[in-house]
């Protein structure tokens, strides 16, 4: 894989890709092909600019040899492949993202509350209206 190292700090180093724009399903396999390896602690991905932070213990030289020898051309299948669909099974495998949780948390309080606080008429029109906009996910 051809990347350059933008900034480099103690255990920590941001990567920019050659590949360009990330989208979402590659973030979702280079966070996991990342974290994978020996010695990351931590990856986050910035998808539009297709930069990646790495934390890291252990030696540095290791961790460049497989960046280098990670082939990215099989992330773009995967990410193709999960834009087909997965199954529900898959999905109850996979860890959610701790950003994710926090939104879901915050709805399910915040549609709560206003089933605590609003009357009846009012909360039948506003799941009405919910049901309504309900995007197609």
């Amino acid at each position: 894989m051809q990347f350059r190292i933008l900034n480099e700090t103690n255990h920590r180093m941001r990567i920019r890709l050659y590949a360009g724009r990330i989208s979402d399903y590659q973030e979702e396999i280079l966070q996991f092909a990342f974290g994978a390896i020996t010695g990351v602690k931590k990856v986050t991905v910035y998808h539009a600019t297709g930069n990646i932070a790495l934390e890291y213990t252990g030696n540095r030289n290791l961790i460049l040899k497989k960046l280098k020898n990670f082939d990215y051309d099989n992330v773009t299948m995967m990410a193709e492949q999960l834009e087909e669909g997965i199954g529900m099974d898959e999905m109850m495998r996979r860890k959610l993202d701790p950003e994710l949780k926090r939104r879901l948390r915050l709805r399910v309080v915040g549609e709560t509350i206003a089933d605590m606080v609003l009357p009846l008429p009012l909360q039948l029109g506003y799941h009405v209206y919910q049901l309504i906009t309900l995007k197609d996910v």
